[in-house]
């Protein structure tokens, strides 16, 4: 009779630890004070921990790698877009680059009373004026030189036939074995072959190529009129979309970085490549080539390009002297005076003046170089560099993408901060602690 009236005391115990446990969310060992020899309910808390710390671990691995392969397609997909549509990406990659450094001379002219259309009219006749004078000026003789390419090439060959003429000789006496094992036949008909001397200039391509190029300038021209005159209302309109004053701040902050880091560049390099010229073409007049002012614009033209570029040049300039000259020792004596007149500006002139800007190893630009090459051609060839420091000044924005832009050649310490970079004469593993 006495045990009947403890078992609700019991039961009710029971469930008021029960209780404390679910609503408290004590430890597992306050709630199970009571019941000390309850070994189920201690073996049982454990799970849902394990089971909340699985489940959490888990969701993020696969985000992460759903985030991984988003941005591998979005890359891929950019890649080709990049590809296929190049007849339209290029002109606007041109006339984009070239509005970075005439902008600020806009700008100084319009600071004159000048209206900005009237500005950007007089700034792109006068730029595309020079460069439609420089092309009328070198299209005769350039075009005399491919010409006679032919010519050159086959004069280039006999005078190389002297140091090949051992190597030929085993096709030599081949030839006089089958001639010999021919029998004669004097009754066979005579045929006689003409042929025409090939020539590298079609005029039908030529055609073809000059209106297309003409269509190529003008639509750059128009481009970059275009955005000289309206391109600020553009860049205002997109800022009025990003949500508040300081996130517009920052984008403006580095268009303006962007645009006076790659303005910098651009107006630098051509100053220095116009010196190039007119010492190459004083360096070419002097040794005796003809039409030094073609090989002064070649240098030129061709010094965009770094460290590829002068040595395709120095190539083109050897098979020119070589048909020009009589011997192969004064060709080769010009190719070298072209070729030390350009490392002289690539080894003191061009790193004293871009070695702030362009901050770039030649690997890095030569990767860009076959990159943007095999992506837009020659025109990607030329636009690697520009386009190379517009790439770093945009992974150097955020820092997810900051590493790549140290690779690209930014600094590896941002302004204030104390870090110890490995020097460049010091070795890798001198400078790595132990």
């Amino acid at each position: 009779m006495k045990n009947a009236p403890d078992q609700p005391e019991i039961t009710t115990t029971r469930a008021k630890a029960i209780n404390y446990r679910i609503d408290s969310g004590s430890t597992p060992g306050a709630a199970t004070e009571p019941f000390p020899h309850d070994s189920s309910r201690q073996t049982e808390t454990p799970h849902p921990r394990r089971d909340s710390a699985s489940s959490s671990t888990l969701p993020g691995r696969g985000d992460r790698w759903t985030r991984d392969m988003v941005t591998a397609i979005a890359a891929i997909l950019t890649l080709g877009t990049l590809y296929v549509a190049t007849d339209l990406l290029v002109p606007i990659a041109i006339a984009s680059l070239a509005y970075l450094p005439l902008r600020p001379i806009e700008a100084k002219i319009c600071r004159w009373g000048v209206p900005q259309a009237a500005a950007s009219a007089l700034l792109i006749i006068g730029l595309f004026s020079s460069l439609a004078l420089i092309v009328a000026l070198l299209y005769s003789p350039a075009q005399q030189w491919i010409t006679s390419a032919p010519e050159s090439l086959h004069t280039i060959r006999s005078k190389f036939q002297s140091v090949a003429e051992p190597l030929t000789a085993v096709d030599r006496a081949g030839t006089a074995v089958d001639d010999a094992t021919v029998p004669l036949k004097n009754d066979q008909p005579r045929i006689e072959v003409a042929y025409q001397k090939p020539s590298i200039v079609d005029e039908t391509v030529m055609i073809n190529q000059t209106g297309q190029m003409l269509a190529f300038v003008a639509a750059i021209a128009v481009l970059t009129f275009f955005m000289l005159s309206t391109g600020d209302d553009l860049l205002n309109r997109t800022l009025g979309v990003l949500p508040n004053a300081n996130t517009r701040g920052e984008v403006l902050n580095k268009i303006g970085d962007i645009q006076q880091s790659v303005g910098r560049y651009l107006a630098q390099i051509t100053c220095i490549n116009i010196g190039l010229g007119v010492a190459v073409t004083i360096v070419m007049w002097m040794v005796g080539m003809p039409t030094p002012v073609l090989w002064g614009v070649t240098a030129a033209l061709f010094n965009f390009i770094p460290y590829v570029g002068p040595l395709a040049a120095t190539s083109i300039v050897f098979l020119a002297a070589a048909s020009s000259f009589d011997t192969m020792g004064r060709a080769s004596l010009t190719a070298f005076a072209f070729w030390l007149t350009t490392a002289i500006e690539g080894q003191f002139v061009t790193p004293t003046v871009l070695g702030k800007t362009l901050k770039v190893g030649p690997v890095v630009v030569l990767i860009a170089v076959a990159f943007w090459g095999f992506l837009w051609g020659l025109s990607g060839v030329f636009l690697a560099v520009p386009l190379l420091i517009v790439q770093r000044k945009i992974f150097a924005s955020f820092d997810a993408t900051y590493a790549f832009a140290v690779v690209l050649g930014e600094d590896a310490c941002e302004p204030g901060e104390d870090c110890n970079p490995i020097k460049e004469h010091k070795p890798i593993a001198e400078a790595s602690p132990v």
